[in-house]
């Protein structure tokens, strides 16, 4: 009784505390506040209670350790006393708490039968169920962070913008117009200068002509790769990194005043000289394009102005020196726009091919991402989708922890290894999300103090972005690979992995020989059809078009492409994807499969389980929490007494029953009577049946429950 008094003394303090900070806040501070103040105030209270959580309390269990350590506290050893008449009292009430105890403990072992007794399954359970809890919880609270901070805005912005550059406008030039190389300062001068500067004023920053929300920063970069021969070979190009003079000339000479006149030296002059250690790092890639893979951080590079009449004297320059010659093999065209309507970046590259027939290839790239998306512009899903998954995965680092800590040999475990690979992906999407914010926050203080003719690259943190949704991308599958072992407990997922077992070798063995096949038979495809099909015209883009074709997806590939090498060879193709590849290898791959499935499923059925189920695992386990839902008002059942007592009511059930059996038997020798007297009445063989009545019945059968005699039997009972 002390005990809970203690108890009581506690709660009513706590309640006490809480009820008199929520009178200071409510003195102090009031409830009413703006979205931005509030979602401020709430992620300060969530990063303080973090902070506890993470550094605080680690400290004080370090500091409470220590303490116990070096001075640990006395053995209390109780005074022996004579028994007084208070100790009869305690020792009664003592005794009461011992048979309550007692008493649950009955009521439990009733639940457990001898199926219960197998404490392997049982441990292999627990463990399941711990799982289920901990990366359930987890894979819910990562789903719904990723369908909360998803946005359709994106989409529609990168789509909208694409067809916008690529095709014609009234009159504006699209890309796709755009046939040689000669026509690229025409659609610059046309899509880019006039379309970015036609609706400028004095007092604002000019917007775009097509939508006047969106603002270009900066200024406008060409670059282009060179080649030092443009004969074509077998090789790869190789691309130039001389410094010229303009117009191309060699040899190259450093002048006193280019650093003065920079704008004329700096587009013969290599881009290398100029990079920094973040290009090296993020920047580092190729571009793959329709004929060849082009580098980024090479080529000769050139600004334009933010007026259009500046700009224009750029482009005439260019124009006159010859920038754009037979050597050039692509142009890239890179800019970003920004929507402060929607907090939009939109990081666009416009691509022009060469080919060697003199002709282009156009293409054009954006990349739309929220750079600037703060906590507290986030809406309030978004936000409490956040902060709880901040806290699950608090949860599941701590029990990871906690388990390597104590049992460091799980770590052998190939489930364990992919549990901690969870917490290294996440925490490099963390270490990703704020080096993207810091260098967002940098580069939007030097767009306040940028000059007219400076190139604010924004491709840095829209590259960290597209690193991060790719991480995301592998966290997300990561998650449901581990719920795999998650779900074990399912008859269902068991058959699968037992299936998976067995026919691993033999459907990996079929799987490479349908591959090798595939191969040659994109190999020949691409060789006869490819300079006259799009969806032929390169071997990856084929092998593609194949699977797809395969899997009954041929909406995109049509038979008559397959038949520009004559109309027999393009039937023998046809024929060998329609019949050998989808009929023959596809179908011997999945009846190998099914094959091994009916067999596991044999293997399952032989197999004798007297072991509970999962579900009858947890109802024991938590018989606790299903006790309370059970004494809720809407479960509970009265029980009616009907002006008798417990033991009134018992013999009054046991004699109805007794009523009800005796009241069968007479309806089955009414029913023997009856068929009797009709088989007496219609000469039928009366003796014969009464012979095979009078026959011995089985001990502890039921008179009259021959299968010939149940349809007449259940009609004599209704």
């Amino acid at each position: 009784m002390k005990v809970k008094k203690a108890h009581w003394a506690m709660f009513a303090i706590t309640v006490a505390i809480i009820i008199c900070c929520m009178i200071a806040i409510t003195v102090f501070a009031g409830f009413k506040h703006e979205d931005v103040k509030f979602k401020t105030m709430l992620v300060s209270m969530v990063i303080v209670l973090i902070f506890q959580y993470l550094i605080a309390d680690p400290i004080k269990f370090v500091i409470l350790s220590l303490d116990r350590a070096l001075w640990p506290p006395r053995i209390y050893i109780p005074p022996r006393n004579d028994k007084d008449v208070g100790e009869e009292t305690d020792e009664k009430q003592y005794r009461m708490d011992f048979l309550r105890q007692r008493l649950r403990s009955q009521r439990s072992n009733l639940v457990l039968s001898s199926r219960y007794r197998n404490y392997a399954l049982n441990e292999q359970y627990k463990m399941i169920a711990l799982d289920v809890f901990t990366y359930g919880k987890y894979f819910l609270c990562l789903m719904c962070l990723v369908l909360v901070t998803r946005d359709q805005t994106l989409y529609h912005n990168t789509r909208s913008i694409t067809e916008l550059f690529m095709f014609n406008h009234t009159d504006y030039t699209g890309l796709q117009e755009v046939y040689f190389l000669n026509q690229l300062f025409d659609f610059i001068e046309s899509t880019l200068v006039i379309a970015f500067n036609s609706n400028a004023t004095d007092g604002s920053a000019p917007g775009w002509v097509h939508a006047e929300q969106s603002v270009l920063l900066g200024v406008i970069r060409l670059r282009q790769l060179r080649v030092s021969n443009p004969e074509i070979g077998l090789d790869a190009p190789k691309f130039t990194e001389m410094h010229y003079m303009p117009d191309w000339q060699l040899p190259y000479r450093k002048l006193h005043y280019s650093d003065k006149y920079w704008r004329i030296y700096e587009p013969w002059i290599p881009v290398r000289l100029s990079l920094e250690f973040l290009d090296a790092v993020l920047m580092n890639f190729d571009h793959v394009g329709s004929l060849n893979s082009y580098p980024e951080l090479a080529g000769y590079v050139s600004l334009l102005a933010r007026s259009a009449a500046n700009s224009q004297k750029v482009i005439d320059y260019l124009i006159e020196y010859h920038w754009l010659t037979l050597n050039t093999s692509a142009v890239f065209i890179d800019f970003t726009l920004y929507n402060a309507d929607v907090n939009l970046f939109s990081v666009c590259t416009l691509r022009v091919e060469k080919t060697p027939f003199g002709g282009i290839v156009p293409d054009v790239q954006v990349d739309s991402a929220k750079l600037l998306e703060n906590v507290d512009q986030m809406p309030y899903t978004g936000l409490a989708a956040l902060l709880i998954y901040v806290l699950v995965f608090i949860q599941f680092s701590q029990t990871l922890a906690v388990k390597l800590w104590y049992e460091p040999h799980l770590l052998k475990s190939i489930w364990n290894k992919l549990d901690l690979f969870i917490f290294l992906v996440n925490v490099m999407v963390m270490v990703l999300v704020v080096i993207r914010e810091s260098m967002v926050a940098s580069m939007m203080k030097k767009v306040e103090g940028a000059s007219k003719m400076e190139f604010i690259d924004f491709r840095r943190p829209s590259r960290l972005h597209q690193f991060t949704t790719v991480t995301i991308g592998i966290l997300i599958c990561i998650t449901t690979l581990r719920l795999w072992r998650v779900l074990q407990f399912s008859s269902v997922f068991k058959l699968f992995t037992r299936t998976l077992y067995l026919a691993w070798s033999a459907v990996a063995s079929t799987a490479i020989a349908i591959v090798i096949f595939l191969i040659g038979f994109c190999f020949a495809v691409v060789t006869i059809n490819g300079n006259n099909s799009s969806n032929f015209n390169n071997f990856v883009k084929s092998m593609v078009m194949c699977m797809c074709f395969s899997f009954g997806f041929s909406a995109q590939v049509k038979p008559s492409e397959l038949f520009h090498g004559g109309k027999w060879l393009g039937i023998l193709l046809y024929g060998v994807l329609a019949f050998v590849i989808i009929v023959l290898l596809i179908n011997v791959f999945v009846s190998l499969i099914n094959d091994y499935f009916a067999v596991a499923k044999t293997i399952r059925d032989s197999e004798q389980e007297n072991g509970i189920s999962f579900f009858e695992f947890l109802r024991v386990e938590l018989s606790g929490w299903c006790g309370s839902f059970h004494k809720l008002p809407c479960f509970h059942r009265s029980y009616d007494r009907k002006g008798r007592t417990v033991a009134e009511n018992v013999s009054w059930e046991l004699d109805s029953m007794d009523r009800k059996r005796s009241m069968r038997q007479r309806q089955r020798q009414g029913y023997y009577q009856l068929t009797l007297l009709r088989m007496i009445l219609f000469d039928d063989d009366a003796d014969g049946w009464q012979g095979q009545r009078a026959q011995p019945e089985a001990p502890g059968a039921d008179p009259g429950s021959s299968p010939s005699k149940n349809k007449r039997q259940d009609e004599a009972e209704a």
